[in-house]
């Protein structure tokens, strides 16, 4: 089964790109878990039409053929609702697992819902500037619980919310040293404990592999599941950073053990099976789908 967590480093490429097929299945990057084919920021206006056709000759040749049984899982992110509606009439459409819906909010929920099939994973975009506004996004939260199809995650587009505040990420700071890390504190808090699962922002300064690395032990703390990604030398360590080590391995076992006991010590920490359940589950799934590190 799906998980927002099994979908690791989430590769967003433009779907003007020549190689989609050889991505799509798992030819050119064999470790990608994911990958988002993209209409909207990565594609100038002129070359729209190219990338949908590009898009529709890479689907008919989807169905044309069978993917190798290691492929990434394949979503897609129209421009804007109406590209989205346009694309829904595609035969094709059924191929993909999922869709990301940008700038995605209570004001668009409903026309979103009335689009699209309830068999697409949906991820949509938290990236307008009432994602600053908890309130609205307490009722963004209800509104999805009673009214939408599935969410397999809320993706935080950390570039578009720190445009809202007219800022841009420095190349020696991770995002939780700008206004955007009280912001995903904030989102963690409004979403995490009710169900639904938050992925990480893109770290667009590939070359600065320390920096996202910090950047990713924040993000795992703060319950986020995988990373947006722009540069395939992210892939590994994108996921090198969601394993666990044998430590966390044997505590989250010790808590889960049906004999454990109300409150016991475990290299040099107090564990609480009644309060760290929850975070043992996670351990357990991440090594489940990234295994130890070595």
């Amino acid at each position: 089964m799906l998980s927002a967590l099994s979908l690791g480093a989430t590769l967003y490429m433009p779907a003007t790109r020549p190689d989609l097929w050889q991505v799509v299945n798992g030819e050119k990057y064999p470790e990608l878990r994911s990958v988002v084919l993209c209409l909207e920021d990565a594609v100038v206006e002129h070359d729209v039409e190219f990338a949908k056709e590009n898009l529709k000759k890479l689907l008919q040749h989807l169905q044309q053929n069978q993917r190798n049984s290691q492929h990434p899982q394949l979503f897609i992110r129209p421009r804007h609702l109406e590209m989205a509606e346009e694309l829904m009439q595609w035969a094709e459409i059924p191929l993909l697992d999922g869709m990301v819906l940008p700038k995605f909010g209570l004001s668009n929920l409903n026309q979103w819902h009335s689009i699209l099939s309830s068999d697409l994973k949906l991820m949509p975009t938290l990236e307008t500037p009432d994602t600053f506004d908890m309130g609205a996004m307490k009722e963004l939260r209800q509104a999805l619980q009673q009214q939408f199809h599935p969410v397999l995650v809320l993706r935080i587009g950390g570039n578009d919310l720190l445009n809202c505040l007219a800022l841009r990420r420095p190349n020696d700071m991770t995002l939780y040293q700008t206004p955007i890390g009280a912001l995903i504190s904030n989102l963690a808090g409004q979403f995490l404990p009710y169900g639904f699962s938050l992925s990480a922002p893109v770290c667009e300064h590939f070359s600065q592999v320390k920096l996202l690395q910090d950047e990713l032990y924040l993000d795992i703390q703060h319950g986020l599941s995988g990373k947006t990604i722009i540069h395939p030398a992210q892939i590994p360590i994108v996921h090198q950073a969601f394993q666990v080590n044998e430590i966390e391995l044997k505590q989250a076992q010790d808590i889960l053990n049906q004999d454990a006991q109300a409150v016991f010590a475990c290299h040099g920490s107090m564990l609480e099976p009644a309060t760290h359940k929850h975070w043992a589950e996670r351990i357990l799934e991440r090594a489940k789908v990234f295994g130890l590190k070595i």
